[in-house]
C-alpha cells in the first residue's frame, strides 16, 4: 500500500507540476489589454485539459458488476487516461468574438490548444491603438499533450443486501515552495437483480452503480517582484457517474460493460494580485482568471478482468467525445 501511494504521489506530482507550470505560464502571457479577452483566449487554449482530466477522474471505478461478498474487500491501483479528440488540437480565434484583439492575419485564424503542436499561436493586435499598449500578442504554443492521465488508489467493502461501497481518500499532501492537492471519492454498486423475480436466474452479474469524486490543488505563482502579491493557481475538479453494469465470469476472466451518465467540472483560477497593461495603463487587478469546463453526456465502456488467486488486473476502455484507457491491477478478497 505505501508503494503505491508513493508511485501515486509521484506520478501526480510530476503531471500536475509539469501541467499547471505550463498552464500559468501561459495563461499569464495573455493578461494584457483585457481581461475578458484573457479569460476567453485561456479558456479555449486550455479546454482538452480540462475537459480530459475530468473525464479521467470520473472514470475507473469498476471492473465487474458482481459486488463483494459480505466483508469482501479489494485495494485496486488504476490509470485512467483520457486521449483529446483530434478537433482539440486547434481553435479558431476568429470565432471568439474578441472585444479587444483581432487577428493580425484573419487566414491565420487557427490556433494550438494545449493539446497542439508546439509551435507559436495566432498574432493578435488592438483592434484601436492605444498609446502604451502592448503592440501585439502572440498566442501560446501548444503543449503536445496527447493523453491526460488520472492516476487513483480505491478500496471496496461488501455489505448486506448484495451492495458494495468503494472510496478515494488522497489526504492533503503539502510540497514546501510548490503548492498542495487532495482527493476523496465515494461511489455504491448493488446488484439489483437479485430482487427481482425472473432475473435472479439470468446467469450474467447486473448492477446500478454511482460514484463522486473531487480533486482538488492550489499551486504556488509567485512572479519575481510580487513576493507579497498571494498569485497561486488553483486547479480543481469534480464529476460523478451513473452507471449500469453487466458482467460475465469464467475461471480466471471476467469481461464486463458499463453505460450511463456522466458530468464533470473542472475549475482553473489564477489568484492574487497582478500589476497588469490593461487598455494601456498599469493596473493592478485581483484574481483575474477563472474557468471553468463542464463535459457531460452518455458513455459507455468495455473492458476484461483477469484473476490470479487474490491478484487481479483489468482494462477497459470508454467510447465517448474523450476516448478513455484504463488499466490497472489490485488485491482482492471475496
Amino acid at each position: 500500500m505505501k508503494i503505491l501511494k508513493k508511485l501515486l504521489f509521484s506520478f501526480a506530482m510530476l503531471l500536475m507540476l509539469s501541467l499547471t507550470s505550463k498552464a500559468q505560464e501561459n495563461v499569464t502571457d495573455l493578461l494584457s489589454g483585457s481581461l475578458i479577452d484573457a479569460n476567453t483566449l485561456a479558456k479555449a487554449y486550455l479546454e482538452p485539459f480540462g475537459k480530459g482530466f475530468g473525464a479521467s477522474l470520473n472514470s475507473g471505478w469498476y471492473n465487474t458488476a458482481k459486488p463483494h461478498k459480505l466483508g469482501g474487500f479489494d485495494i485496486t491501483f488504476t490509470i485512467a487516461t483520457a486521449v483529446p479528440p483530434s478537433s482539440a488540437k486547434t481553435f479558431d480565434v476568429s470565432k471568439l468574438n474578441l472585444n479587444y484583439w483581432e487577428l493580425q492575419t484573419p487566414a491565420n485564424n487557427l490556433s494550438p490548444t494545449v493539446s497542439g503542436a508546439k509551435e507559436d499561436g495566432s498574432i493578435l493586435i488592438p483592434q484601436t491603438t492605444v498609446p502604451g499598449i502592448t503592440p501585439q500578442l502572440t498566442l501560446p504554443q501548444g503543449a503536445n499533450l496527447k493523453f491526460i492521465p488520472a492516476p487513483m488508489i480505491q478500496a471496496g467493502i461488501g455489505l448486506p443486501f448484495n451492495t458494495e461501497v468503494d472510496f478515494r481518500i488522497l489526504p492533503k499532501i503539502k510540497i514546501p515552495d510548490t503548492g498542495e492537492f487532495s482527493l476523496w471519492g465515494f461511489g455504491i454498486k448493488n446488484e439489483f437483480k437479485e430482487f427481482i423475480p425472473g432475473l435472479k436466474a439470468v446467469p450474467i452479474n447486473i448492477s446500478a452503480f454511482f460514484g463522486y469524486t473531487k480533486f482538488k490543488s492550489s499551486f504556488d505563482a509567485e512572479q519575481s517582484g510580487n513576493a507579497n502579491s498571494n498569485q497561486k493557481l488553483n486547479f480543481d475538479a469534480s464529476g460523478y457517474t451513473t452507471r449500469l453494469l453487466i458482467s460475465k465470469s469464467i475461471p480466471v476472466l471476467t469481461i464486463y460493460a458499463g453505460v450511463g451518465y456522466s458530468k464533470t467540472t473542472t475549475n482553473v483560477d489564477l489568484k492574487g494580485n497582478y500589476n497588469l497593461p490593461i487598455n494601456g495603463v498599469n493596473t493592478t487587478v485581483t484574481d483575474p482568471i477563472a474557468l471553468d469546463f463542464i463535459n457531460k453526456g452518455m458513455s459507455a465502456n468495455l473492458g476484461l478482468r483477469i484473476k490470479l488467486a487474490i491478484i487481479a488486473f483489468h482494462f477497459d476502455y470508454t467510447f465517448g467525445q474523450y476516448k478513455i484507457y484504463n488499466a490497472g491491477f489490485g488485491i482482492n478478497f471475496r
